[in-house]
């Protein structure tokens, strides 16, 4: 069948002239039999209502429970509510372009039991209720880096120096090694991304990603120039890779770089980024800023939102853990639209070197929660540029990082939750 606008030309019968009162009434049947069987083919119901607003929410420790939403009014400001025994904790948060949401809530300190969340925007509202505070079996960042690889049902198996054809749902195993980088450029589509494996034992010299709905896990990037993964475009999951030993090549050289929306990282083990750089606890040099995670925005590439980076380590890591860039950075000269925001940054163990672990740079409402910094860093955490409703709760300091978190101004204080910032 072809579904093409057969329209009726003015002044004309879309049927034989009828000759009759039933001759015209079964004629008018038929054309909406027919019609309605080519607006179902075709794919072109009319909408009904928007599906009704979502809520789920997971502890973060015991320090804070994250909280994500759909269905919701897009470009709105959502409360979010979560309530104890003990009170009541209100959050405000904008929902994204597609009327979703993540933020996160407190638990009250010691508090271990249901916390039930509520999250209105404009008419739609909706409830969840979390297991929350309860004691963590192990201490931050204990269980970071790669985890066995459950076994995969591979829908195809290639070389990995010759990536096969690909279908939304599908999963790509590969296998062998590789002197050059893993290149993805074909995605799935929502709900059915196309994965990536390589088993755990597939090495590669770098990956980059260019896909929408991919999921990349098992490989090991050893010894890519420059970065050892590079993630651009939206709903990516990259789980369970090992990153060795980038090397300098006129570049920054980092573990990852990603630019995006609803980015997953996710359980990988960063080790040996430190080439070509003099970075020591008050900052890098001028070469380059050797750094285990690292995002920005510019001309070529998009502001990131929705992003979850938990149950990484990152070891022997010369400047920075985690190092993000939003649109508005007015002393640098970055003046571009939109904005970076909804972060959550969770579990993770950092092993670096710079003057700060992490750094949010106009990045709005992260969550910071049981990560181990083990540095020797002068802080864990540097709030900067109006990162603004930032959460900050459950993590452990190494004994060489003297301070938790500083602020660079007052622009970062509206929406803070979290211990008093150091001077």
């Amino acid at each position: 069948m072809r579904c093409e606008n057969y329209g009726v030309a003015p002044g004309r019968s879309a049927t034989p002239r009828p000759t009759g009162h039933g001759l015209r009434a079964l004629a008018l049947g038929l054309n909406l039999v027919l019609l309605g069987f080519w607006v179902v083919a075709c794919g072109t119901t009319p909408s009904g209502p928007p599906p009704p607003a979502q809520l789920m929410g997971r502890p973060l420790g015991s320090a804070f429970v994250a909280v994500t939403g759909s269905g919701f009014p897009a470009g709105a400001t959502a409360v979010v509510t979560g309530t104890t025994p003990q009170g009541a904790t209100t959050v405000n948060v904008m929902t994204d372009a597609r009327g979703e949401l993540l933020t996160s809530v407190a638990v009250p300190d010691g508090y271990q039991g249901p916390l039930d969340v509520r999250a209105a925007a404009g008419t739609a509202a909706a409830t969840a209720t979390v297991d929350a505070g309860a004691a963590p079996h192990e201490q931050p960042g204990d269980d970071a880096g790669v985890r066995p690889l459950p076994a995969v049902a591979c829908t195809t198996t290639a070389d990995v120096g010759s990536l096969p054809p690909a279908s939304p749902g599908d999963v790509v195993c590969l296998t062998g090694d590789t002197s050059s980088r893993l290149t993805i450029n074909v995605g799935g589509t929502p709900g059915k991304p196309v994965t990536f494996s390589g088993g755990g034992n597939t090495t590669v010299e770098g990956i980059d990603v260019t896909a929408d709905h991919v999921v990349v896990e098992g490989f090991e990037s050893k010894d890519a120039k420059s970065m050892g993964a590079k993630l651009q475009g939206n709903d990516i999951t990259f789980r369970d890779n090992t990153i060795k030993h980038p090397v300098n090549d006129g570049d920054d050289t980092d573990g990852m770089r990603f630019f995006g929306d609803d980015i997953t990282i996710l359980h990988n083990t960063v080790t040996d980024v430190s080439d070509g750089s003099d970075c020591g606890n008050n900052g890098c040099g001028d070469g380059p800023h050797p750094d285990c995670m690292q995002t920005f925005y510019s001309e070529q590439y998009p502001t990131s939102s929705h992003i979850t980076i938990e149950g990484n380590r990152c070891e022997n890591i010369a400047a920075q853990c985690v190092i993000a860039e939003g649109p508005q950075l007015p002393d640098e000269g970055v003046d571009g639209p939109g904005q970076s925001a909804d972060w959550t940054v969770y579990d993770n163990y950092c092993d670096t070197g710079a003057a700060q672990a992490v750094q949010f740079k106009d990045v709005k409402n992260v969550t910071i929660a049981d990560n181990f910094f083990d540095g020797s860093n002068n802080k864990a955490i540097s709030l900067a540029n109006a990162s603004t409703g930032a959460h900050v709760g459950g993590n452990k300091l190494g004994p060489k990082t003297p301070k938790l978190i500083t602020f660079d101004d007052g622009a970062e204080a509206p929406g803070y939750v979290g211990p008093t910032p150091d001077k």
